[in-house]
């Protein structure tokens, strides 16, 4: 460990989009100091995943670099699902590779403790710790962090403990079933799964069908995205509006599930496809959530895509110190 009295954490948020980096010290009150920060696009054409390991490991190096430390710990946050006993990204709906390694290769890099957090939860542990589920020294102890991106997952808080499930792998919220009629396939495999509607890589395929259904036929040459469609939703589409209306029915019932699931006291929800258009994502949505369960406060996530890295980082240091008191402890 560095000779010195603050902890310094290297932290990763591996997404199916981009690759975070970051160098944090502590900052007092569970606060963790954001010293160097970075962010590029994942490697998707290499010959298998461990060129995502390397970007990893040369994306951590950079930051510790340019922030003149060496790591007492590594944190990484990264999308789901995890193998066991989290040694690597195992068959990733979202992810170019079947398997991308991560723990030994992370160990041998630094020589410090890793520890490896889905995204989800590492979200939902800072919002927990720090940001929209904490305030006035007063954290929410019943609380789903939800995340909208290029895929859809949730990470949850119950009684103030992170629940992780087998491998870390619960929360997968992007695989709730919430459609029969269309029955459109997820990159998992499976069908009616929340995640190929409402994902940014899924709305665009929800949209061709939905489309086929209302007569118009969409040509396979014609570029749909998600932001193309939240756009053409904002300047008043009357095709396009009708189509968020059925979408809001489909993430009605997502929500409905987790808070069926989980029963929280809050819901913060992340990722750009909300936070950027959460008119058409979020506030659609509310009227289709079942009142089965109270409604909880759901409120977007004010942490600007770094939820999930910051969490990470804290949850590293944490646990990092938690290693320390069972070290002395231990006959």
């Amino acid at each position: 460990m560095n000779n010195k009295k603050n902890v310094t954490i290297a932290a990763a948020d591996i997404g199916a989009t981009h690759v975070r980096s970051a160098v944090f010290t502590d900052g007092g009150k569970g606060e963790m100091q954001c010293l160097v920060h970075r962010k590029e696009a994942l490697c998707r054409d290499g010959p298998d995943g461990s060129v995502v390991t390397r970007q990893v490991i040369r994306m951590i190096r950079e930051v510790c670099d340019d922030a003149g430390i060496s790591p007492d710990a590594v944190g990484i946050s990264t999308a789901g699902p995890l193998s066991s006993g989290k040694k690597s990204i195992r068959m990733s709906p979202n992810m170019p590779y079947p398997d991308i390694p991560l723990r030994e290769p992370l160990e041998v890099a630094f020589s410090c403790p890793v520890f490896i957090l889905n995204d989800a939860s590492a979200g939902a542990y800072y919002e927990y710790r720090i940001g929209d589920g904490y305030k006035n020294e007063i954290a929410c102890q019943n609380l789903v962090y939800l995340t909208l991106s290029t895929g859809i997952g949730c990470g949850i808080l119950s009684d103030g403990h992170l629940l992780e499930g087998l491998d870390g792998n619960a929360g997968e919220a992007g695989h709730f079933c919430v459609d029969t009629h269309y029955n459109l396939p997820c990159g998992c495999g499976g069908r009616g799964h929340w995640e190929a509607y409402a994902s940014g890589s899924g709305m665009p395929q929800f949209y061709r069908a939905w489309c086929g259904e209302q007569g118009r036929v969409i040509s396979a040459g014609d570029t749909v995205t998600a932001e193309s469609l939240c756009a053409a939703a904002r300047a008043g589409d009357p095709m396009v509006v009708a189509f968020f209306r059925d979408l809001a029915v489909i993430n009605g019932r997502g929500l409905s599930t987790i808070i069926a699931a989980y029963a929280p006291e809050r819901i913060i929800v992340g990722g750009p496809v909300a936070t950027e258009n959460p008119e058409r994502i979020v506030e659609q949505a509310r009227e289709y959530i079942d009142v089965y369960l109270p409604t909880p406060e759901i409120r977007l996530s004010t942490a600007d895509g770094m939820a999930p890295l910051r969490g990470a980082a804290i949850f590293a240091k944490e646990s990092l110190a938690n290693l320390h008191i069972k070290t002395v402890n231990d006959p």
